[in-house]
């Protein structure tokens, strides 16, 4: 059932922080200073690691090992971002076509349902809308 659903739940994810802005953005800043809290963390422990190791194996100075480690970084993060530039295009193609494929689904569903609605029940379905729409946007 999720499977089949899978694209409503993204879009209820996506239109549900509308309505809830102010609590969406102080979880979303609690979230992105944690990320970035344990990011820092793991470049700090990674950075020490490599470090540490380079003077172990070449009894080098602490500059020394400092400069060696940039550049090992620096290495790192290079290939990281070719990586990147490599995969991402590849992934924005399959996401792009899945979200194409989900819209036209949707798009055939609701079409299809529309038209099997008698008068009385499309009158009904439009008058419900419009209620929620106006009850979503009163102000108290």
């Amino acid at each position: 059932m999720i499977k089949e659903h899978f694209d409503l739940i993204i879009a209820a994810i996506i239109v549900l922080p509308l309505a809830l802005y102010d609590v969406t953005f102080d979880l979303f800043l609690s979230l992105l200073h944690l990320l970035f809290e344990m990011l820092h963390i793991a470049f700090e422990w990674l950075e020490l690691g490599i470090e540490h190791t380079v003077e172990h194996f070449f009894h080098t100075s602490r500059h020394g090992s400092q400069i060696v480690t940039f550049y090992i970084l620096l290495l790192l993060g290079c290939g990281m971002l070719f990586w990147l530039s490599r995969c991402l295009p590849r992934f924005y193609a399959a996401l792009k076509q899945l979200v194409q494929q989900a819209w036209l689904r949707r798009k055939t569903e609701l079409q299809i349902y529309w038209l099997s609605l008698t008068l009385p029940y499309k009158l009904r379905l439009f008058s419900t809308v419009l209620g929620v729409v106006y009850l979503a946007t009163s102000v108290m």
